[in-house]
């Protein structure tokens, strides 16, 4: 099933950047040194590009501050190329304030 819906997908996704639009976009956030995140992050990556959707992934140390988050999310919601951000979770405690709807700008 799993393959199934992956081959589907990639199929919208082509169907989608052969009709002129720009290919999909995911910028990934993580933070800290969690290796389950990082487990988790690079099956994200390789599951976005196995259907093709670009992605990037923006690294910071586990003491970022919540302000450089926001001004990361600011710069992406801003940028035409980003279709969507992945913030991964677990953040850090001192981030943990900060609701991810706020982090992403909603």
């Amino acid at each position: 099933i799993a393959k199934h819906i992956q081959k589907e997908i990639q199929r919208d996704v082509e169907s989608w950047v052969s009709l002129g639009n720009r290919r999909p976009h995911l910028s990934i956030i993580l933070v800290g040194d969690n290796p389950a995140s990082h487990t988790y992050v690079r099956n994200k990556i390789r599951a976005a590009s196995a259907v093709g959707i670009c992605s990037e992934l923006i690294l910071k140390p586990k003491d970022v501050s919540q302000e450089e988050l926001l001004d990361i999310t600011d710069q992406l919601n801003m940028d035409p190329r980003v279709s969507g951000i992945l913030v991964q979770l677990p953040l850090p405690e001192a981030v943990q304030l900060c609701s991810g709807f706020e982090i992403l700008g909603i």
